[in-house]
C-alpha cells in the first residue's frame, strides 16, 4: 500500500444531489472533493480535510475549493459525489463501504474493512459506499450515507 502524496484537482465532484448541502466554516484550505471532518480542538462549526484517527467525525466532501477561514459547501447525505482513492496501489471494489484514510495529504477515502488492531480501530467513521470500481490513485463516484458504526475485534 502506498499513499498518494497529492490530492488531485477534480473538475466535477457532484453527479446528483446538489441540494444536500449545508454552509461550514474552514479550518483550513481544502479542495474540492476532499472528505470533511469536524476540526475538533475547540472549534464549533468548523470542517478540515479528514485523517482518520487525527479529525473529527466526517460531514461529507467540500463542494468546491475553499480558503482557510472561509465559509464552503459540503454536500451531505444522499449527494452522489466524486472521492479519491488514498491509495496509488490499492483500488476500491463498486459496493465498498468508505472511511476518511490517515494519508497526511487529508480528505482521501479507503475501504473500511479488515479486522481492527487496537480499540481505537473499533468506532468506524462512515463516509458512504463506492458506486464504481475505483482504481488506486484515481477518483469515482460514492453516495454518502453518513454514518458511526463498531466493528469486532473477533
Amino acid at each position: 500500500m502506498t499513499d498518494i502524496t497529492a490530492f488531485p484537482t477534480l473538475t466535477k465532484v457532484i453527479e446528483q444531489g446538489e441540494e444536500f448541502c449545508r454552509r461550514y466554516k474552514f479550518g483550513a484550505a481544502a479542495k474540492a472533493g476532499q472528505a470533511m471532518a469536524f476540526q475538533a480542538a475547540g472549534t464549533s462549526n468548523q470542517v478540515i480535510p479528514a485523517v482518520k484517527g487525527t479529525t473529527g467525525s466526517i460531514v461529507g466532501v467540500a463542494a468546491q475549493d475553499t480558503a482557510s477561514g472561509a465559509y464552503g459547501n459540503v454536500y451531505k447525505n444522499g449527494a452522489v459525489v466524486y472521492v479519491v482513492n488514498a491509495d496509488d496501489t490499492t483500488a476500491i471494489d463498486a459496493g465498498d463501504v468508505l472511511e476518511a484514510n490517515d494519508n497526511a495529504v487529508g480528505g482521501t477515502v479507503s475501504t473500511a474493512k479488515g479486522k481492527p488492531t487496537t480499540d481505537a480501530d473499533l468506532i468506524v467513521d462512515i463516509l458512504g459506499f463506492a458506486l464504481e470500481d475505483i482504481a488506486g490513485g484515481a477518483s469515482g463516484l460514492a453516495e454518502i450515507s453518513l454514518q458511526v458504526t463498531n466493528r469486532s475485534m473477533a
